[in-house]
């Protein structure tokens, strides 16, 4: 935990900024710090900016190294410390994190990303010459008092001089400091005098080897004179889903003065009438518990309870969705927008990694595709979509043979034929973060031939629908599958659109597709923070969009180009997004994709 006095050290580096041109003052994130226990982690920020009050928010947000970004805005903001405690987190697992501050409406982020591992579960403290506080809680408040309380462990050599806790009222400059009779873990310490309906901040400490250590900070209000307190609950939250696991959390408050009988937390199946419960300590704070032997591809609703006295008071309500049986043939369970691969003798795959872009210290995704050896042609392409992917590199034109596709089933030059243009599976606009990033996508393997006339041309069919997969990119990650088919192809609109053999590439042999599709995959909201993986089916939309290559010049994406995932796996015999079972691939509604 941190020292009292760690936001006079000295600046170790100053937070690069985030955020588009504004006027506003941007502020420096001068010092951040993690403090991991096996399920828990305290973040701690000092941000500087000339005018404090300008700060409207100050947020955490993190990730595991494959997942996607989970926000929480911190509440503890005062004179330029910012503390958060974290929890629901897996044990021995890497996470990324970064503070963000919003002044005068424009956001302003820490930069580079910041990385933290949680101990082993039941584990000993990495660095035993410090403590380690559990987040401080109260009990018994009322006008003028109030019980303080806090665990904490501690491995180290040193003896421990003396504890107690710091407390203020909020509009107070300094804190008093009040020792405990004993040191021992759980520190207590019953505060007198205090004024009613009045807020205070307070902490516990420890005094070791002339040294004092801190735990994280909180707060309370006492109350008035004959008031009724409820406690209080926060957002609830579910993590580390798997098949048959999870681990829902949340946190309460409470502020009066009778005593928490009970706390815990309440889950069933949906359609289930009975809640199955577990137990958690009867104290405010955050709380959490795991949840074993779940139903694979079940969605469970939950909440928490407290009992004060002889009344019980819940949360609302929020549910989780379990793992289907993992998916089978897929290159890697964590990428959301992958096929199965199907095994047989015309499909190659390969799998792009980008040479010189990272997300969260490892080298992003670019793309897998499924190459075609009959139809000389990809099958289709499947990638994330998200703006950190587009930079200021130029296009490259780069045209080359993939190197993990047989050379001699590929195109042998970027000639064009058969009346139509190179059309980029994935576009090279998407892909501009670097150069080498770029060179990627102009492997052979990611273009196809597309009709020059009314395709892939100014205002052609395709170039508008790719426009609109353009405005469905948000500060989620969207999923991506585009592809082509080669039978004989009818529409919505009753026109065929069949394959034919051409030139191209410097081929005789390629087959010129009778249909290109796009599948997608997002959250209906764009900025739900949460991984895919770990949505409700109700939080997510996907659907396919398919225009017979013949499609008239002009042609704008509507709702009769739509059909479900399903229908798009019976037509081409692909399983989409297999990683993402609660995926609502059997259904779609025009309207949630603004058509």
């Amino acid at each position: 935990m941190m020292k009292k006095i760690f936001w006079l050290m000295v600046v170790l580096f100053s937070g690069m900024i985030v955020a588009c041109d504004s006027g506003e003052e941007a502020p420096s994130f001068d010092w951040l710090d993690a403090q991991p226990s096996a399920n828990k982690a305290v973040l701690t920020a000092h941000i500087s900016v000339g005018d404090e009050s300008a700060i409207s928010e100050v947020g955490f947000a993190y990730r595991e190294t494959d997942g996607q970004f989970v926000e929480v805005v911190c509440g503890n903001f005062e004179k330029g410390i910012a503390r958060q405690t974290l929890t629901g987190l897996k044990a021995e697992t890497e996470y990324l994190w970064f503070c963000y501050a919003i002044v005068g409406g424009t956001r302003f982020e820490s930069t580079p990303l910041q990385s933290f591992t949680t101990l082993k579960g039941g584990g000993e403290d990495p660095d035993p010459t410090h403590p380690r506080f559990e987040t401080p809680t109260f009990d018994a408040v009322g006008e003028n008092g109030v019980e303080l309380r806090c665990a904490y462990s501690y491995a180290g050599e040193a003896s421990i001089e003396s504890a107690g806790f710091g407390y203020r009222k909020s509009t107070d400059q300094e804190y008093s400091r009040q020792e405990v009779a004993s040191v021992s873990s759980p520190l207590s310490l019953v505060l007198e005098n205090l004024e009613p309906t009045t807020k205070y901040e307070f902490y516990a400490y420890l005094m070791i080897g002339g040294e004092s250590y801190e735990s994280e900070h909180a707060t309370l209000t006492t109350t008035s004179s004959g008031e009724v307190v409820n406690p209080e609950f926060g957002a609830l939250n579910a993590s580390g889903i798997t098949e048959t696991t999870a681990t829902i959390s949340g946190s309460f408050t409470y502020e009066g003065e009778e005593s928490i009988t009970e706390a815990g937390f309440e889950y069933k199946k949906n359609g289930e009438s009975q809640y199955a419960s577990r137990t958690v300590t009867a104290t405010p704070g955050s709380k959490s518990v795991s949840l074993t032997g779940l139903t694979a591809s079940t969605t469970y609703t939950y909440r928490m309870y407290v009992v004060v006295g002889q009344t019980r008071y819940q949360s609302s309500e929020s549910t989780f969705t379990t793992s289907a049986t993992a998916a089978v043939g897929v290159y890697r369970t964590g990428w959301a927008e992958l096929p199965i691969e199907v095994t047989n003798s015309d499909y190659y795959y390969a799998h792009h990694i980008c040479p010189d872009f990272y997300v969260g210290g490892q080298k992003a995704r670019n793309y897998t595709v499924c190459f075609s050896a009959e139809n000389h042609c990809p099958l289709w392409v499947a990638a994330p979509r998200h703006n950190c992917y587009e930079g200021d590199a130029n296009r490259t034109n780069a045209y080359a043979k993939d190197p993990n596709i047989p050379s001699n089933i590929q195109y042998n030059s970027k000639d064009t034929g058969g009346g139509c243009n190179k059309g980029h599976m994935l576009g090279s606009a998407e892909r501009t973060c670097t150069s080498a990033v770029n060179r990627q996508v102009f492997y052979y393997s990611n273009i196809a031939p597309q009709y020059s006339s009314n395709f892939n041309t100014g205002g052609g069919a395709w170039n508008n629908l790719e426009g609109f997969v353009d405005g469905q990119v948000c500060r989620d990650t969207t999923y991506i599958v585009v592809g082509t088919y080669f039978e004989p192809f009818t529409d919505a609109y009753g026109k065929t659109c069949t394959s034919s053999r051409i030139e191209f590439g410097g081929r005789s042999d390629v087959s010129r597709p009778s249909m290109f599709y796009y599948a997608i995959l997002r959250t209906k909201s764009g900025s739900t923070g949460k991984s895919v993986k770990d949505c409700s089916a109700s939080e997510l939309k996907c659907a396919a969009f398919v225009l017979r290559h013949n499609m008239d010049k002009g042609h704008e994406p509507q709702a009769r180009d739509m059909i479900s995932i399903e229908e798009l796996e019976a037509l081409t015999g692909f399983t989409y997004f297999a990683n993402v079972p609660q995926a609502p691939k059997n259904t779609y509604n025009p309207a949630d994709w603004g058509l």
